[in-house]
């Protein structure tokens, strides 16, 4: 049994079509029947039914793609353990967070990393499907929301975020120290569209506070919203550390009482070897939040 002929295999689990497979691993289709026919000739069971046009894994071909899966991890836990070992530092590192907020706070981070990591290619991607990407393998490490225990996972609780109210220094409200949730209801908001994270949590904080917020407008970016709030178009309720870096719009932070609050987490498989750089950032990550 070949490495080759395991990742192969692999992509026939993936496409379940021999001449999709075929494309996408740039052999010719026969090449690819013919080296599945000496995989099931090596296991001696049928790994696939053909059915006409339609390919369907059998209990043993599900079998296999388990444990090719640990193997390739393995072979691939192997090359990043050489790579670091011989300090070449290069490489990859991709990371998934949350979208807007929590991505936007990264780049002094990245600029740290950078200079201890030159050689090494970052990948920092906004995100709503975070632990999918950790567990597919499309991603190194996860950030965002506090998930449920996972076997699959590790997981490392790094901070627990509060939020504000963000208005216009010149807003009646802006001297305030402390604003009550049922006074939210008085005034206008640009909040993100529901469907995003931080939208969904003021969501559900409103619902147990008995309240409901007039959103005048939504927009999915956090620059543009502190934009909005500048022009005076409205307040919107975000995550208390983004003043350090909106402050010269102008804005002022106004704490509410029993916050809404979030748990933060990085997540990533158990069954990964995590590159010195990969630690490095994680450890970044902690000292930084």
């Amino acid at each position: 049994m070949e490495i080759r002929q395991l990742h192969y295999f692999l992509m026939l689990c993936k496409e379940l079509h021999f001449s999709e497979a075929a494309h996408k691993l740039g052999i010719s289709q026969p090449t690819l029947s013919q080296q599945i026919r000496v995989l099931e000739d090596e296991v001696g069971v049928p790994l696939f039914d053909r059915m006409g046009k339609k390919t369907v894994q059998t209990e043993a071909g599900a079998i296999l793609e388990h444990y090719a899966r640990q193997m390739m991890q393995q072979m691939e836990n192997a090359k990043r353990a050489i790579a670091d070992l011989t300090h070449l530092n290069t490489g990859h590192l991709r990371v998934a967070v949350l979208p807007s907020d929590l991505d936007y706070r990264l780049t002094s981070l990245l600029v740290e990393f950078h200079k201890e990591f030159p050689n090494t290619q970052v990948q920092i991607i906004p995100s709503i499907d975070i632990v999918n990407q950790v567990l597919n393998n499309e991603v190194d490490i996860g950030v965002g929301l506090a998930i449920e225990p996972d076997s699959r996972l590790n997981r490392i609780a790094f901070y627990t975020e509060t939020y504000r109210l963000y208005v216009h220094e010149q807003h009646s409200l802006a001297s305030r120290e402390l604003i009550k949730p049922h006074e939210l209801q008085r005034i206008p908001f640009v909040m993100y569209p529901n469907g995003f994270y931080g939208r969904e949590l003021i969501n559900e904080w409103c619902k147990e506070h008995a309240i409901e917020l007039k959103i005048l407008m939504e927009t999915g970016s956090v620059t543009s919203l502190f934009q909005l709030v500048r022009e005076r178009i409205g307040a919107t309720i975000q995550p208390s550390q983004l003043i350090d870096s909106f402050q010269s719009l102008g804005l002022r932070a106004v704490a509410i009482e029993h916050p809404p609050s979030r748990d933060l987490e990085m997540y990533y498989r158990n069954d990964k070897y995590l590159s010195a750089a990969a630690r490095t950032f994680m450890k970044r990550m902690e000292n930084s939040f």
